[in-house]
This record gives C-alpha cells, sequence and structure tokens, in this order.
C-alpha cells in the first residue's frame, strides 16, 4: 500500500493465459491520464467489485475523467459498461500461483501457525538458560574439593570394614 502500490490476487480466469488464477499481481494507482490502450489496470465497477482487465480503449469524459472500456484477455466480448474513472491501479508485474500463497498466509490456520512458530523461536531464544557441560564438570570438581580427599575417605572405608 505505500507509494501507491498494492497486491492484487487473480481469482478467476479472465486473464488467462497472460496472468493465470491464483496469480499475484503488484499494481500502482495512475491518474487517468496515464492509462493507455493495452495497460492491464484495476477500477471497481458500480457494484463495489474490482474488475482487473486490458484497455481496449479510453475515451475522455470531462475533466480529469476517463471512459475505458476493459476486456479479460480470456473473454469473447468487452465488458458490458464502460468504468468512468479519474485514477487505476495498473499493474506492474505478476506471479502465477503466488496469489495462492498470499490467500493461505493471511487464513486463519496460517496465522495460528505463525503465532506458534514465533512463540517458540522465542522460547528457544530467550527460554531458561542451560548451563553447559563445562560448567557441570566445574560445579562437581568443586565439591570434590570441599570434602576430604579421596584417599583418606577409602583408607577410613578400608579400616573400618577390618576393624
Amino acid at each position: 500500500m505505500t507509494f501507491g502500490i498494492k497486491p492484487l490476487v487473480f481469482r478467476s480466469g479472465s486473464m488467462s493465459p497472460q496472468i493465470p488464477t491464483g496469480s499475484l499481481a503488484v499494481a500502482r494507482t495512475v491518474p487517468a491520464a496515464q492509462i493507455s490502450v493495452g495497460d492491464v489496470v484495476s477500477v471497481d465497477n458500480e457494484a463495489g467489485t474490482r474488475i482487473t482487465h486490458r484497455v481496449v480503449a479510453v475515451d475522455p469524459a470531462g475533466g480529469d475523467k476517463v471512459a475505458l472500456i476493459m476486456k479479460g484477455d480470456a473473454n469473447r466480448v468487452a465488458d458490458p459498461t464502460p468504468y468512468l474513472v479519474d485514477h487505476a491501479d495498473r499493474v506492474i508485474t505478476s506471479v502465477p500461483f503466488a496469489g495462492y500463497v498470499a490467500a493461505w498466509l493471511s487464513s486463519k490456520t496460517a496465522i495460528f501457525l505463525g503465532g506458534v512458530l514465533a512463540g517458540a523461536l522465542l522460547m528457544l531464544a530467550f527460554g531458561p538458560l542451560r548451563r553447559s557441560s563445562n560448567d557441570a564438570s566445574n560445579d562437581t570438581h568443586q565439591t570434590e574439593t570441599l570434602d576430604e580427599p579421596a584417599d583418606s575417605s577409602e583408607a577410613k572405608l578400608q579400616e573400618a570394614n577390618c576393624g
């Protein structure tokens, strides 16, 4: 959304084979005066549904507005009504099937799994400190030096058994 750039996921095959179903496209908002025949643009129709098709005609409509006649590459005829716009989102590039990935990543399941993964990584990074094996051997060595030497303990034990 930064700099007028928007991601678009193609949910139909109307732009196939150029842009197949499931593609992820990147579009940039441009003024109507910069739209040319052959551009693939995305606009809202009267019902508020986003339509992304190729421009087949541009007719000035007064002021900053133009009337766009658009047609999907896979469609036999142009869209039934022109789109009166003062700006549109022009497709810059698209990646086939990346839209499926983007749609899945925004699903509730992916968000949950992402949270679990983030939590596990935080636990690994900041969880309880573990002692290294060198620290454990140093602790054992320190407790042995606080007691009597091992030789005198063994001698006392032998005296007790003989005794």
